[in-house]
């Protein structure tokens, strides 16, 4: 594996805590504080499973994002990894719960097979874009819809128009990212039970509520529906 993925490196490709929690609301209420939590918790997974991993990593959170899009910043981000050496870079965020190390592992050997490899998003996005230098526009990569349900679609017609190639295109399975706190407990829902990262967004969830027991009851008991296990409750009063 090593020999093989030895010119393969990650890109964590993502804001830092602070700033993701101003654009998203990861919990209910809309507590500045909370929100940055979760965040802060879902960015340190991210590093954990590059860890994880044993490949090499490149991280561009947002003090060094440049460009005036979306599309421009992940370009450049995607330039600066081919230009530190790699052949084959796997780029990733870290609003995907259920991320692993094996499907980055997955993503380094079909970049082997393909130019290029997606992770689709349950919401038309993807949680991961893994791509050979030799499939790299940057002009063109940029000018993609980024940020919308169509993206995955353009990204297979993008790796299309670079090889003229179907075969150029590898996907992986289908997981669901993170925007919201719906999201987010849908996505606890589908984490083992004993995950360190579910038991800590649990734990950040009920403290939230702690002073309201009505209220964090009431919440708790939604999340029960999803998760299908029974949370502690504050005592009766």
């Amino acid at each position: 594996m090593k020999n093989e993925t030895a010119d393969t490196a990650i890109l964590l490709f993502a804001h830092t805590a602070d700033h993701e929690a101003k654009y998203k609301s990861f919990c209910w209420g809309q507590t500045s504080v909370k929100n940055k939590e979760i965040a802060r918790v879902l960015l340190q997974h991210t590093f954990r499973v590059v860890e994880q991993s044993a490949l090499p990593l490149v991280t561009v959170l947002t003090d060094r994002q440049a460009g005036r899009t979306f599309g421009e910043r992940l370009a450049n981000a995607f330039q600066d990894a081919f230009e530190a050496g790699y052949q084959r870079v796997i780029c990733i965020g870290s609003d995907c719960p259920s991320l692993s190390a094996q499907d980055l592992w997955e993503a380094g050997e079909s970049l082997q097979q393909h130019d290029m490899v997606i992770g689709p998003a349950a919401d038309g996005g993807t949680y991961l874009i893994g791509m050979h230098i030799s499939c790299f526009n940057p002009e063109a990569f940029a000018m993609l819809n980024w940020q919308t349900p169509e993206v995955l679609d353009e990204l297979k017609l993008y790796s299309f128009r670079q090889h003229s190639s179907l075969g150029c295109f590898g996907l992986l399975a289908q997981k669901a990212d993170i925007d919201a706190a719906g999201d987010l407990v849908l996505a606890l829902q589908h984490l083992p039970v004993a995950h360190k990262l579910r038991k800590k967004l649990l734990a950040i969830f009920k403290a939230r509520f702690l002073k309201f027991p009505m209220l964090r009851n009431l919440l708790l008991k939604a999340l029960e529906l999803y998760l299908g296990k029974p949370l502690l409750r504050a005592p009766p009063i």
